[in-house]
């Protein structure tokens, strides 16, 4: 004979350790792209650092505007928590019509 039993549990997960982590290594990967286009290596190649450095910083943008979005969520209706999340989002969609505009 065999019962059927209902097993119930939950689970948490705190990513945060891991996102300072992630913070820590995007910033080390930023200032050494710099340090090697400041050797003075070939046109070429200095042009894909900054093309990378540009892209890192994009990435940085668009996880400072979803904070800042969530924040003014939680702010309850603070005017200036939801100017800064509008100005912050205004960057990132400026930012993406700049990509978008000059590869046409």
């Amino acid at each position: 004979m065999s019962e059927d039993r209902i097993v119930s549990f939950s689970l948490e997960l705190n990513v945060e350790p891991s996102l300072v982590r992630l913070r820590k290594y995007q910033t080390v990967l930023y200032r050494t792209l710099g340090l090697i286009e400041r050797l003075g290596l070939n046109e070429k190649l200095s042009e894909q650092v900054r093309q990378i450095q540009q892209q890192i910083a994009f990435l940085n943008k668009l996880r400072l505007a979803y904070l800042a979005v969530q924040a003014a969520r939680m702010a309850a209706g603070d005017p200036l928590a939801w100017g800064m999340a509008f100005v912050a989002v205004g960057e990132v969609a400026m930012d993406v019509s700049d990509v978008f505009g000059s590869q046409g």
